[in-house]
């Protein structure tokens, strides 16, 4: 198989440096992307045998994996596995991952991903509609709730057990053609958060098949539970975004109130969690929730 690992890696060797170790495979072609042009992260890169691509500045990380991507060589049929330095995966994993795209089976797959202790992280999602977004993001927590499982269809609920077709994904680790990323970029227009979800948008629209693949496996070190001030804003301005420019402004201004409730519920959830047993790092959460919620607000401007 002609397979390229692009990796983007931001400011973080010691990260990259055991990522590029479980990748070295003389069937894989590793390649980084360093963003910030980082010195230490190019020698780390280059001590693997892994090519580099700097970056002067941050464009965000969908710019980061289109620049990886045109700096590899191969016809349109060779497999691109693009991923975060904040990952572990083993080159046998990568490869088996890479294999029905190869073979034609599949546009693109994902794995399995587990935290750093090994619990699965759930990374399937939908595709994002006003719809989509009441139900998987408002209404409903990212914990199955037992009763509803089967009488409701939630995406970010599932974990199949088997190889298994899906709209769409986390973009922790994505293996696809190289000829499709060329055709479909990722959208370089949300800095971080939901470009990956305007891209599976645009796959769905071109019929591609999308497979979750459970017998591969990927440690997502950083995880997702980070909140963050500048993450919530991301999050909540960019889904009214995302909506916008796949399905037009009427969509958008229904998920306009939708992207507010779902931030207020955030806050919600925190500040009584706050009020039950204060402390330094919930306090914290809150003033990233209420970020994100003024943030939710103000994104009626997209709307424009």
């Amino acid at each position: 198989m002609d397979v390229v690992a692009v990796v983007v890696a931001f400011h973080r060797p010691g990260s990259l440096a055991p990522l590029l170790a479980a990748l070295t495979d003389p069937r894989l072609t590793v390649l980084v992307v360093n963003v910030e042009c980082d010195d230490a992260v190019a020698a780390v890169a280059r001590e693997h045998g892994a090519t580099v691509v700097d970056l002067t500045a941050n464009p965000g990380y969908a710019a980061a994996v289109n620049a990886g991507v045109a700096a590899t060589h191969g016809d349109a049929g060779g497999v691109v596995v693009f991923l975060n330095d904040d990952c572990r995966i083993s080159a046998g994993d990568l490869l088996a991952l890479a294999a029905p795209v190869a073979r034609g089976e599949v546009d693109v797959a994902v794995p399995r991903v587990v935290d750093g202790q090994g619990v699965p992280e759930r990374t399937i999602a939908a595709v994002p509609t006003p719809g989509s977004l009441a139900r998987e993001w408002m209404l409903l927590p990212d914990t199955p709730v037992r009763a509803l499982q089967g009488s409701i269809r939630v995406e970010k609920w599932r974990a199949p057990t088997g190889p298994e077709r899906i709209e769409a994904a986390a973009a922790v680790v994505v293996a696809t053609r190289r000829g499709l990323l060329r055709d479909v970029p990722l959208p370089e227009r949300y800095f971080l958060y939901w470009e990956e979800s305007e891209w599976f948008w645009r796959l769905r629209e071109r019929g591609a098949v999308v497979q979750y693949r459970p017998d591969t496996t990927c440690v997502h070190v950083g995880g997702r539970d980070d909140v963050r001030p500048e993450k919530s804003r991301l999050l909540a301005r960019n889904a009214v975004r995302c909506v916008r420019v796949t399905q037009g402004r009427g969509a958008g201004l229904l998920a306009w109130p939708v992207v507010v409730g779902w931030n207020l519920r955030l806050v919600t959830i925190d500040a009584l969690r706050l009020a039950v047993r204060p402390g330094e790092g919930r306090r914290a959460r809150l003033d990233a929730r209420l970020a994100g919620l003024a943030a939710a607000c103000a994104s009626w401007r997209e709307l424009r």
